[in-house]
């Protein structure tokens, strides 16, 4: 359900959607919005509240003129959390949310119970080919990298046409405004430090790779795990964005993972 806070310091307005009920599990999203998240937002939202702040820039969030780093980024996240008085809690972060999850935990550590990060940008390849530039693929190049299966529904829904002009004119805009979102933080394609920080990740941490993603290989997945110390590294079958196309393989990874780590 989407709802709405302003933060107390600066006056921004914050749109973020919370479901379900349980220990709190905080979900960011990736460069094309939490949309296309929300597959595996609902699911779950089956055993946790799942709280997913749409970032500055997204939806009806303010503020993106103040981010200029992914440490301004958690700056604001940390507002948000303060406001929402939430103290404890499992982060979880796709694609450059990834990125943000992980530097939060970094920097905030005492607040992160558990660490999930899907496919994760973040880190500048140590070996094997520069990452993939998404800002400078046409549409169909940029389906290929993104799904496992780029004819498939989950990519149709991705690069749906609409018949009202309006509707799709909307639907251009709102991709326009992903991309200068995330460029903001992505471009070039990130090398912002994170390396230095990730031994700070001292909470479990589990990374979620997909075996078809087309931008993110396997090898670096590997190196992203083996900077942060007791992490584990699963993969699944599915592309890039797989909490749209491998929802439900990826929500029993997180679930057992959760499970464990409590136990």
């Amino acid at each position: 359900m989407s709802q709405a806070l302003t933060l107390a310091g600066n006056g921004l307005n914050v749109e973020y959607e919370r479901l379900g009920s349980g220990p709190v599990l905080v979900y960011l999203h990736g460069a094309f919005g939490l949309q296309w998240s929300m597959p595996l937002v609902q699911a779950l939202a089956r055993h946790h509240t799942v709280v997913a702040p749409h970032m500055p820039g997204y939806g009806r969030s303010e503020g993106l003129e103040r981010i200029g780093s992914f440490y301004d980024l958690s700056v604001w996240l940390d507002e948000v959390l303060d406001a929402l008085k939430l103290d404890h809690v499992v982060i979880t972060g796709h694609d450059f949310g990834g990125a943000a999850a992980a530097e939060y935990a970094a920097l905030y550590r005492r607040r992160i119970e558990r660490v999930v990060l899907l496919a994760p940008y973040g880190l500048w390849p140590q070996q094997g080919e520069p990452l993939t530039d998404i800002f400078a693929l046409t549409p169909g190049a940029l389906t290929r990298v993104l799904y496992a299966d780029p004819t498939g529904p989950h990519a149709n829904d991705f690069n749906v046409q609409y018949p009202d002009k309006a509707q799709q004119d909307e639907a251009i805009l709102a991709r326009r405004q992903a991309l200068i979102a995330a460029a903001k933080l992505m471009w070039p394609i990130p090398d912002k430090g994170l390396r230095k920080r990730l031994y700070r990740l001292t909470a479990p941490t589990l990374l979620i790779g997909a075996r078809q993603d087309g931008i993110l290989p396997e090898s670096y997945l590997k190196d992203f795990a083996a900077a942060i110390p007791g992490s584990q590294l699963v993969m699944v079958q599915g592309g890039h964005m797989l909490p749209q196309e491998a929802t439900a393989e990826v929500a029993r990874e997180i679930s057992g993972f959760l499970q464990h780590a409590t136990a």
